[in-house]
């Protein structure tokens, strides 16, 4: 016959798993990641009314990256980025994509927004930012519409020699502003007139769009006349 013999030291089965049971919650509280700042608002129309699905871009002000995360509203108008970093600027403006498929599919691309943008640099570890509103509303003369051109717009490129010599060709939008520069909407070698295809977006109410051609020998100015400009 075999004895069994069992030792309890003072202590009772039951207060082993409680103090298991506090030494494992004291220890998880110990773990738990410290809750980083964050950053949010809302973006409504002049009335008030919450704008679904606006990007918003947000940008750190010592990046060269023009967005380092995009947010897009829910259906409250609201937005928020998390896990700001502390001590950091950042800059919040609504996301518009200058490319021209990005226009031709984003559905505030004729809005215009106050403000423009917003800065704001984080103090806090843990805690909440809320910036001002940003209102978009309809601007006709700011609606895009796309345009494709081909070296078919260019005919001073077909009595050109473009295997012989370097052929640069700038496209451009003239501004209606004296101060302001025209947009570039294409600058580069044209190599192969079979290939060039430029798909631009521009104001509506552009009525021509003007280009040049110029090499080491030549220098040509042109202009292309768009329909119901």
């Amino acid at each position: 016959m075999k004895a069994t013999i069992s030792q309890n030291n003072g202590y009772s089965s039951s207060s082993v798993k409680r103090a298991g049971f506090f030494s494992a919650l004291i220890l998880g509280f110990a773990i738990q990641p410290s809750v980083a700042a964050t950053l949010g608002g809302t973006v409504t129309s002049p009335d008030g009314e919450p704008l679904y699905r606006v990007p918003i871009c947000l940008k750190i002000d010592t990046s060269e990256r023009d967005c380092v995360r995009v947010r897009k509203t829910n259906q409250r108008g609201e937005y928020q980025f998390n896990g700001l970093k502390t001590n950091t600027s950042y800059t919040v403006e609504v996301f518009q994509d200058s490319s021209a498929a990005g226009r031709k599919f984003e559905e505030y691309r004729t809005y215009v927004w106050e403000p423009q943008y917003q800065k704001v640099t984080n103090k806090l570890k843990n805690g909440s930012l809320q910036l001002e509103t940003f209102v978009g509303k309809f601007n006709f003369s700011n609606f895009q519409r796309v345009v494709t051109l081909t070296s078919a717009d260019f005919p001073e490129l077909s009595s050109i020699d473009l295997t012989s010599e370097y052929v640069a060709l700038k496209v451009f939008v003239p501004s209606t502003d004296a101060e302001s520069p025209p947009e570039t909407i294409f600058l580069g070698q044209v190599t192969n007139l079979d290939n060039l295809v430029i798909e631009a977006s521009v104001p509506l109410a552009a009525s021509a769009i003007g280009y040049q051609i110029y090499s080491a020998t030549l220098s040509l100015d042109g202009s292309i006349i768009l329909a119901d400009g």
